[in-house]
């Protein structure tokens, strides 16, 4: 496997980030991996290829896969209303979002107000619940006054996806931490996936006047746990990369792993031609040879980012543990020189 270290390493040096790392993918293989800086700007222990990074919003992709597979084992429908699955909380959401579908809920066009900046009036009463409480989390989310009608249009919303992860844990009986393990992970081989900030790994980064400040794992190192389906995946890059091969396999080949064809094509193609799928962003650039799949992440520690191109089975994964502008400026920074090797 050939080694990024040499590419990557001017590229952290000059934002000043404290570690970046990445990997690029070639039919169907993890072909180069590279890891450089810190895992603390404050300690000297350096960052190592198989280092957990968080993705943030690039687990959007994974809540839409794991939910594909619920419906193609028919435990699930596309067409599932809110109502339907949580007829206990009916009467305390808004009447709006009654008939709104687990499918609107993926592909951001449930209605529900764009979050990826925190509701002051939301956000706090959300930290005051556990993993466990995502069905609370659930009322206090569709208590919200809609910005569209169910379908109208895209407005991103975190929120629409941790309603679409409760609906899976209502459905099956299991947390939706438990169902990631055990259909998307544990198929995919994926071992060092968990959710929150990394332990024993690199820590995510503050960006401060004085420099990035490390900041500790911990609850409140990341978005509230109930956030979990909509960003708080972390993992290392070999395993983030058997994720995204299992994507462009399942754009391209005919029986891909996880999931059939046809659901890949659900996963990765938007509504009425419109640019945001099931977790993916879906673009055409002048580089790319036909559509490229893509999402960024952060939860303000971290960034990460991945470009997926199935026309020519390529992809391209990179982290870093900071989040602000030049961390953003580094990855696609990264990305950028990626692609022309």
């Amino acid at each position: 496997m050939r080694s990024l270290n040499k590419l990557l390493e001017p590229i952290r040096a000059e934002s000043g980030v404290p570690a970046l790392a990445a990997g690029v993918i070639e039919r169907g293989k993890l072909v180069a991996l590279g890891a450089v800086g810190r895992r603390r700007a404050d300690h000297e222990q350096p960052v190592q290829a198989d280092d957990r990074f968080h993705i943030g919003s690039c687990t959007k992709s994974m809540t839409a896969t794991l939910i594909a597979k619920l419906v193609e084992s028919g435990r699930m429908d596309w067409g599932s209303m809110v109502a339907e699955v949580f007829p206990d909380i009916r009467k305390s959401i808004r009447r709006e979002y009654w008939k709104v579908t687990l499918e609107q809920l993926l592909t951001h066009r449930s209605g529900l107000p764009e979050d990826r900046a925190p509701d002051p009036q939301v956000f706090p009463k959300l930290w005051a619940l556990s993993a466990s409480q995502r069905k609370q989390a659930v009322e206090l989310i569709l208590q919200q006054e809609p910005v569209a009608k169910p379908g109208e249009k895209m407005v991103y919303s975190n929120g629409g996806y941790v309603v679409a992860g409760a609906m899976a844990e209502v459905v099956m009986g299991k947390s939706w931490e438990e169902l990631m393990q055990e259909m998307l992970f544990r198929p995919l081989g994926i071992r060092s996936a968990g959710f929150g900030a990394p332990v024993n790994a690199p820590w995510g980064h503050r960006a401060t006047p004085q420099g990035y400040l490390p900041v500790a794992p911990s609850p409140f190192a990341d978005n509230p746990p109930v956030f979990g389906p909509a960003g708080r995946v972390h993992l290392s890059l070999p395993d983030w990369a058997r994720y995204a091969i299992a994507h462009v396999k399942g754009a391209t080949e005919e029986k891909p792993p996880l999931l059939s064809r046809s659901a890949f094509r659900k996963l990765h193609t938007p509504p009425d031609g419109n640019s945001y799928a099931m977790g993916w962003g879906v673009a055409q650039p002048s580089w790319a040879k036909g559509a490229v799949l893509l999402h960024a992440g952060s939860n303000t520690l971290w960034f990460a980012q991945v470009v997926l191109v199935p026309a020519a089975r390529t992809g391209y994964l990179v982290a870093t543990n900071a989040g602000d502008e030049k961390a953003v400026n580094a990855v696609r920074r990264a990305l950028e020189i990626l692609r022309g090797t």
